[in-house]
């Protein structure tokens, strides 16, 4: 809520308003929230894809051709093996990977607010879920042996993927009711869980890179089909048609009678609408917010700076260094990718058990998962200096990888949506959504650089930022549960902020989450 009286007699109403889900409302968000299962599908399966005989029998003899002394005596079939591998070769997979990356900061960033806006939710989710099934192709069967149209396609993956998952948590936030809300919304960051461990589970099956790569658009050309059977989101009906245009898609995902609901959201929409939105300038102008803006933008870098997407776009090269034979890597049950996924699932359920318990929270998991990342790369690259076991290092990267699920796998994700108010919350996350998405493109551009260079230095640089992660996270973040979303903005922007006090179990109620639909 945007504050003053207005904002306190929505408040009070919504208090009194008692929405009841349906199946529909589960059914209908967990097709969607399949989305991100792109996302993860992707993170995963190119560290292995690029890895199979077959991609490099395919793509290796390209440059081979044009680069006949780089690649002399070399055998393209078993080039992934290679421990010093032709730059060409390098800066093919480097860009591979990357391109999806800024392709998901391009699709984020502006058309997929604009779509949003003009088209709908539905039609944003469909046509980012269509658009990653289009790269898929055009990377695998339609690029042939041309790699501008492979690059083509690895762009267009990411592009879906940005559009739909900008869309994601919008639609959520519309279509659940309060008492789901967040569990609904960690669906996002679940099926990005889901698809990697999908994609593992697949290429411990395939040989074929073509199907590998594909794997993303699969999930997208599900979503992109069946988005159309769920409702559009009420909320974008009645901005764009009038109240009696939602009423229909809200009693598809409602138990019981909606008028009451339907005459709340007219009064939050019409308020939204007197506060209007902030500039951009705003955004780095006023300190409070600007203050904000910079706390959402860096944790997003945070989350690439511990290292995960070095960790998974490269695992090949990794768990064959620590002596697992290619065949071993994606192997069932005890392959080290499959590990990875499974390690992933749990520390995902943890962390969502956790984080609005009396155990848990944002900041104190944050910091508390440091201690499974941090240390044990540290570890790693110490045991790289003194020639111990490689094996180290593969266990290591699993007991990073459930730190990072138990907190930062989940938080970075809804976290930054909790700071700003509703006239400020869209500008603002697009800048931080993009500023996440442009660290993944940093990290993934110097991590084969790094890998290159030293493994153990590339381990020890990783623990060191999340070391600097962990101070952070102590000094700049503010703990947030339990806490009124109005309330959060002052915890940043004054020196009475160490005055909010969080609600107790029974008014713990974030006050803002469906009393305004586009929380």
């Amino acid at each position: 809520m945007t504050g003053g009286g207005g904002g306190g007699a929505a408040m009070a109403g919504a208090q009194n308003i008692r929405s009841v889900p349906n199946a529909m409302t589960f059914t209908c968000i967990a097709i969607v929230m399949m989305g991100a299962a792109m996302f993860g599908a992707d993170q995963s399966n190119f560290g292995i894809s690029y890895g199979l005989t077959s991609f490099g029998q395919h793509w290796c003899p390209v440059f081979a051709e044009s680069h006949p002394k780089d690649y002399l005596g070399v055998d393209c079939a078993a080039i992934a093996k290679l421990e010093d591998q032709p730059k060409s070769w390098n800066m093919f997979i480097t860009w591979g990977l990357n391109l999806v990356t800024i392709g998901m900061m391009s699709g984020a960033l502006i058309p997929g607010p604009l779509l949003a806006s003009r088209l709908g939710r539905r039609w944003t989710i469909s046509i980012g879920g269509l658009t990653c099934f289009v790269g898929c192709l055009l990377a695998t069967f339609l690029a042939g042996k041309s790699v501008p149209v492979y690059y083509i396609g690895r762009f267009t993956t990411g592009f879906g993927c940005g559009v739909a998952c900008y869309v994601l948590p919008m639609y959520n936030a519309e279509v659940s009711t309060l008492s789901i809300r967040g569990t609904t919304g960690s669906l996002f960051q679940f099926m990005v869980v889901f698809g990697g461990v999908v994609a593992i589970l697949a290429l411990s099956q395939i040989t074929e890179w073509e199907q590998g790569f594909l794997i993303p658009g699969y999930f997208g050309l599900v979503v992109g089909v069946m988005a159309w059977g769920c409702p559009e989101s009420p909320r974008f009906l009645m901005d764009r048609y009038g109240k009696e245009s939602a009423r229909s898609a809200l009693e598809r995902v409602r138990d019981g009678d909606v008028s009451e609901e339907l005459d709340f959201m007219e009064e939050c929409l019409q308020q939204e609408r007197a506060a209007g939105s902030v500039s951009y300038a705003d955004l780095f102008t006023k300190p409070g917010l600007r203050k904000r803006l910079f706390v959402a933008c860096y944790l997003q870098a945070a989350q690439q700076l511990t290292g995960v997407n070095a960790f998974l776009g490269f695992q090949t090269d990794i768990f064959e260094a620590a002596g697992y034979a290619p065949e071993e890597i994606t192997s069932l049950p005890g392959g080290p990718a499959f590990i990875v996924q499974m390690v992933f699932v749990v520390g995902c359920v943890t962390g969502l058990l956790l984080v609005d318990s009396k155990y848990g929270g944002r900041k104190c998991q944050l910091l508390s998962a440091a201690m499974f990342m941090g240390p044990p790369l540290i570890l790693a690259a110490c045991a790289h200096f003194v020639g111990a076991s490689d094996r180290i290092t593969a266990y290591c990267v699993f007991i990073f990888s459930f730190g990072f699920q138990m907190a930062w796998g989940i938080i970075p994700w809804f976290y930054p949506a909790e700071l700003f108010k509703n006239n400020e919350r869209e500008r603002a996350l697009s800048i931080s959504t993009f500023c996440g998405f442009g660290f993944n493109v940093l990290v993934g551009m110097v991590t084969r650089a790094l890998y290159n260079w030293s493994q153990g230095g590339m381990f020890l640089i990783f623990g060191i930022l999340n070391i600097t992660n962990v101070v952070f996270v102590a000094v700049m973040m503010r703990e947030t549960k339990g806490v009124a979303l109005e309330d959060i903005p002052a915890m940043f922007d004054g020196p009475d902020s160490n005055k909010v006090e969080p609600l107790d179990d029974n008014e713990n109620e974030p006050s803002a989450a469906l009393k305004n639909p586009l929380v």
